[in-house]
């Protein structure tokens, strides 16, 4: 019996080899079956385990197996070489044949960290589920005393998969490069550094040098249980147009049944064209067909239909994007954090912003919207496959199957496979085959646009950014493209969500980014979300002659439960302008033969305040229109406790920002101020829900500082700059010298009574007379002529202590001198005033 028993063992074992060495599965690195119960460490394939502690030899299903015990575990030598001379190995699977006595208590698989000093790495918990916290569990549960075949495929950077008996119960987290779950040369089995490796049944070990896919694990079987597999809820035949081109698009959709994927398409509904495409299994049963349309006409509608194995959509249009000779307009909806696990707000922002679409450019609006653009954070969990049907492929289904869409990837992605399974970008990105589709770019017309990749899990920082630096330049030297539009995920800054800020993709965003776009002129705007709501602001460029500074826009309220004021750590920011916690989308519209671009937000509102599609912001840019004239700068109006500066109308636009430096020399290197003040600050929300603009009636003209920045008597020089809504700046203005006195123009008496000199002086029409008073006193103020005739009263009542202004009409009068004259009790003051015609 013993001999046929062998005979079994060794047909078996052959017939394994067998099935490996014909290529459905690649041979392991790795093998051992612990037949020789003499020497249960040894190996079948490659190097033999090392025991710490003790184990015992027992039957198994059909071949040997060890019982190993709490506290005790092997150490492996796996004889994977990492590629590219690296120390860490990113890419392998695992194999476990394993039976639990019970689901008392926890069951370790195998720890990364080769002393045994963390917690396990892949475990059983005590209501039976496979996985981790890191990575997630399985929803299914083990049973005890049953054996089990569990594989653990594992490419750092892309995906982190658990199966059992060949079928797929987890798509987990994915996870970084060299990070937790990167081997060293040895690899722990069944050990935890704090007791959660309870005893465990073993009859076969496996490690591959690569990540099997679902179909090679599916080949390697296990012992019979059926597993409870995910759901189906996926839009089948419901088409996702992406990756549009002026001649080829990608046409997408969910069918289980993979016979055959085909387009019908043309230009009319008649069709009478057809293409072949592929499709694969995302993760079971969620199957995505391709097919990508080639040969097509610029700027042309086509209509199409999709037909797989489960039947035929119904025909829909999309049209084709322009060349880079196209001189008409573009118009693109922005999108971002559309993830929620509730999507009622989700769906309610794409059926309100198409019926704006519908609004601004008819019922046939595919025809004149060139893309949907998304910031990132499509779903709550990229690993989680029904996720991406409910929270993304659902609620965008209203206008996917007529405008194509372009994404880039945010931290709940978190970079798993899924997201570059669904997405078709590789004829937008120009990378090697490590970095495909991380970050790409496109034009039309007169425009590009550059996606790129803040997660920074499985991407080369340095190979991103000199990348868009090279692409930054290209642009640069080419006469035929206006304007770049950028579109990341992490924030630079935030309002907000001051949190957000200190997240390492935020810090790469804000450190590293910024600097190469302040490089270029071309630069206008910067997209981006990560937190939920909408911030508007600037950031000012570095180039030689810059056309203008560009602006930091967040759109971050696509769904993602608003971040509400108050509700995280807000800090108001000196170039951020407008700030929101409301849902909102954005709609650009680019008018490329005259080099002009207009953004415009809507807003939705919130639970405390809601809104229908509210135009709550705009802004544009004009690349011809010239920049504003030199400002004028006048003598400051200096008061007990204000000097006010006074400068000129903008020349042209309107007046956004105004840079000021005041300073102790002429040659401003001691600047006392030297600051940026703008047009509009909305920062928070007053008790109705309704935005505050804490810079609401500022004079940007007229700008007001504190006295006592200033030493009286000491010479002082200011001078402006001027930022119109353009973003563009002008020249400095005049510098004036000016003192923070005491003098007879500006006449402070022992008893508390002064009066200033009149501003303008001279002027043509109206002048302002300043006056204050320390004490309650009867105050006249009149206008006489030069031959002492009263002209005017301007002031005959008595006043409480306080700073007054009194204006002078002299529009009726002829040019010449005049004298103001200040009664108050006891005092009196005249000063002299010169009218000009």
């Amino acid at each position: 019996m013993n001999k046929l028993k062998n005979l079994r063992i060794v047909v078996a074992i052959l017939l394994g080899f067998q099935i490996l060495m014909l290529g459905q599965v690649p041979t392991p690195k790795g093998l051992w079956r612990f037949e020789d119960s003499s020497r249960l460490t040894k190996a079948d394939i490659g190097n033999d385990l090392e025991l710490v502690g003790a184990h015992t030899a027992i039957a198994g299903p059909g071949n040997g197996a060890v019982k190993i015990g709490k506290g005790s575990f092997y150490k492996m030598n796996h004889g994977i070489v990492p590629p590219n001379n690296a120390y860490y190995v990113n890419e392998y699977t695992l194999q476990f044949d394993f039976r639990i006595p019970s689901l008392a208590g926890w069951h370790c698989f195998f720890q990364t960290s080769t002393n045994n000093s963390n917690d396990g790495d892949c475990f059983i918990n005590n209501n039976g589920n496979v996985g981790l916290e890191a990575t997630g569990y399985s929803d299914y549960s083990i049973k005890a005393n049953e054996w089990y075949r569990l594989v653990v495929s594992v490419k750092n950077g892309f995906f982190h998969e658990y199966y059992l008996d060949g079928q797929p119960v987890c798509n987990g987290v994915v996870q970084s490069l060299h990070g937790r779950f990167a081997l060293d040369k040895f690899l722990l089995l069944f050990a935890d550094n704090n007791g959660e490796d309870g005893e465990i049944d073993c009859a076969e070990i496996a490690i591959w040098d690569k990540a099997l896919s679902t179909d090679e694990v599916k080949t390697l079987g296990g012992f019979g249980h059926t597993i409870t597999g995910v759901q189906q809820n996926q839009l089948i035949l419901k088409p996702y147009l992406q990756a549009p081109r002026s001649n080829s698009i990608y046409v997408c959709w969910h069918d289980p049944n993979d016979s055959f994927t085909k387009v019908e398409y043309g230009t009319t509904d008649l069709l009478g064209e057809s293409a072949l495409g592929n499709s694969e299994m995302i993760f079971p049963p969620y199957r995505w067909h391709s097919v990508k349309l080639e040969k097509l006409l610029p700027n042309t509608e086509y209509f199409y239909r999709v037909v797989s194995g489960s039947g035929t959509s119904q025909v829909y249009s999309f049209k084709t994007q322009p060349d880079n000779d196209y001189k008409g307009k573009l118009r693109f909806l922005l999108l971002s954090d559309t993830h929620s696990n509730d999507t009622t707000m989700v769906v309610k922002i794409i059926q309100q912003a198409k019926e704006k679409l519908q609004e601004l450019y008819g019922s046939d609006y595919q025809k004149k919207v060139n893309m949907v653009l998304h910031s990132g954070d499509l779903v709550m969990s990229g690993n989680d496959i029904t996720q991406w049907t409910k929270q993304y492929f659902a609620p965008m289904s209203k206008i996917s199957a007529n405008i194509p869409f372009m994404t880039v990837a945010g931290n709940h992605e978190g970079e798993n496979r899924n997201y570059y399974s669904y997405m078709k970008y590789d004829d937008h990105s120009d990378q090697p085959e490590d970095l495909k589709e991380r970050f790409w770019s496109l034009t039309l017309g007169n425009t590009a646009i550059i996606g790129l990749n803040s997660n920074l899990l499985n991407l080369s920082a340095v190979k991103q950014l000199t990348w868009l630096d090279q692409k930054l330049g290209d642009i640069e030297a080419n006469p035929k493209i206006d304007f770049v539009f950028l579109l990341v995920h992490h924030l630079p800054i935030s309002e907000l969500w001051g949190e957000g800020i200190t997240d390492n993709g935020s810090k790469y965003v804000n450190y590293q980014i910024l600097p190469i776009l302040k490089k270029y002129s071309k630069v206008v705007q910067i997209s981006y979300g990560h937190t939920h709501g909408f911030e508007r602001g600037t950031i000012e460029s570095e180039f030689s002659n810059p056309s203008g500074d560009f602006r930091i826009v967040c759109g971050g309220g696509g769904g993602g439960e608003v971040d509400r004021w108050g509700s995280f750590r807000n800090q108001d920011f000196s170039n951020i302008h407008v700030s929101l916690d409301q849902y909102c989308y954005q709609i650009i519209e680019i008018d490329v033969a005259n080099k002009t671009f207009e953004s415009f937000l809507y807003s939705l509102g919130n639970y405390s305040k809601s809104r229908n599609s509210e135009l709550m912001d705009r802004w544009y840019k004009k690349i011809d229109q010239t920049a504003p004239e030199k400002p004028a700068a006048y003598v400051p109006s200096i008061n007990f406790s204000r000097v006010v500066l006074n400068t000129s109308a903008i020349s042209s636009d309107s007046l956004m920002s105004v840079r000021v430096q005041i300073a102790d020399g002429a040659d401003y290197n001691n600047c006392i101020v030297n600051t940026i003040v703008n047009w509009k600050n909305v920062y928070g929300v007053d008790g109705n829900y309704n935005p505050v603009d804490l810079n609401k009636n500022i004079n940007l003209t007229k700008l007001s500082f504190n006295r006592s920045l200033f030493v009286t008597d000491k010479n002082y020089f200011y001078r402006v700059q001027y930022r119109d809504h353009n973003l563009k700046w002008s020249d400095w203005s005049n510098s004036v010298q000016f003192k923070a006195t005491t003098s007879s123009d500006d006449d402070a008496l022992a008893d508390g009574v002064a009066l200033k000199q009149n501003f303008p002086n001279p002027y043509n029409s109206t002048t302002k007379i300043i006056y204050k008073i320390q004490k309650r006193s009867f105050i006249s103020l009149k206008v006489y002529d030069i031959l002492g005739n009263e002209i005017s009263v301007l002031v005959n009542e008595e006043k409480d202590a306080g700073e007054y202004e009194a204006k002078f009409d002299g529009r009726n009068l002829s040019s010449g001198v005049y004298f103001y004259k200040l009664q108050a009790g006891d005092y009196s003051k005249t000063k002299k005033l010169t009218l000009v015609r």
